[in-house]
């Protein structure tokens, strides 16, 4: 992968979601790519809420 394609891990996620500016400058016109597991691992945290796990599918999508 180059510069432009860059794969996120689930705390990198987590950050970005939880309204980090700078992450999201970073990641701004760039291809994001997330594993199943990371996926997996955002919609399993224990206690998560419908509107969070509504983010989450919006963001995977």
């Amino acid at each position: 992968m180059n510069g432009n394609k860059l794969f996120l891990d689930t705390n990198i996620i987590l950050y970005l979601l939880n309204g980090d500016e700078t992450l999201a400058e970073l990641l701004n016109g760039k291809q994001i790519y997330i594993s199943v597991i990371t996926e997996l691992e955002l919609l399993a945290y224990k206690g998560i809420t419908k509107k969070e796990e509504k983010v989450i599918h919006e963001f995977v999508s």
